[in-house]
């Protein structure tokens, strides 16, 4: 895991120099650590002002890294997302520094939205076709939710785990929905989640597709 957000609340991408700096501790982690294949950026918030700064990193990263070493980059989806962070990864499509793109096809619903799913077939469809305009398809993975949320009538929303599934389905409602995800009803509110029978179906759309392959987030729920 790598912030980029110090103890003192300052970005390392504020300067070519605090850049150098992150460059080498990550070329360094690299050297100590000489089977990981390469380097996984997951970075979901950033400043309007350090957005230019993020893509001088990838760059200046990609020059330094071995060149066995791979460099691959999360992107939030681009469309009906509602998330304004996505303006992050809407200029990186074509850059040549990015060995590997991660499609994290979630939270298109969340604690900050209406009740929904967190994930469709319908939106990943449309978010891979938007995006397969730009990256070529073996060089797309696509992200995929292992968990959900549930809406408690009181207002609180909280993560549904697939354990959480598995012990409330005995007393609840279950609505399996064609588009990819299921519904969870009971007394005390209601929940969205992609179960592990439903996640298969995206396994059409990574073959389909030609994608690179799938992933998901995270082992523990």
């Amino acid at each position: 895991m790598i912030s980029t957000i110090s103890k003192n609340n300052s970005s390392f991408l504020k300067s070519n120099t605090t850049i150098k700096v992150g460059i080498q501790n990550l070329v360094h982690f690299l050297e100590q650590n000489s089977e990981i294949a390469g380097l996984h950026l997951d970075i979901e918030s950033l400043s309007k002002s350090e957005i230019p700064n993020y893509k001088k990193f990838i760059q200046m990263l990609k020059q330094r890294l071995p060149k066995e070493k791979v460099l691959t980059i999360a992107i939030f989806p681009q469309l009906e997302f509602p998330n304004r962070n996505l303006v992050i990864h809407s200029d990186l499509f074509q850059e040549k520094s990015i060995d590997e793109f991660v499609l994290m096809s979630y939270d298109f619903h969340s604690p900050k939205t209406n009740p929904g799913p967190v994930t469709s077939i319908s939106l990943t469809r449309k978010n891979l076709e938007f995006l397969l305009k730009q990256i070529p398809s073996s060089k797309l993975w696509l992200g995929l939710p292992l968990y959900g949320y549930f809406w408690n009538q009181s207002g609180k929303v909280k993560i549904l785990t697939q354990n959480d599934f598995r012990k409330l389905k005995e007393n609840s409602e279950i609505i399996p929905n064609e588009d990819g995800f299921t519904v969870l009803k009971n007394k005390n509110g209601i929940g969205y989640i992609s179960d592990l029978n439903t996640l298969e179906k995206y396994k059409e759309l990574t073959q389909s597709y030609g994608l690179k392959g799938s992933v998901f987030w995270r082992i523990g729920f």
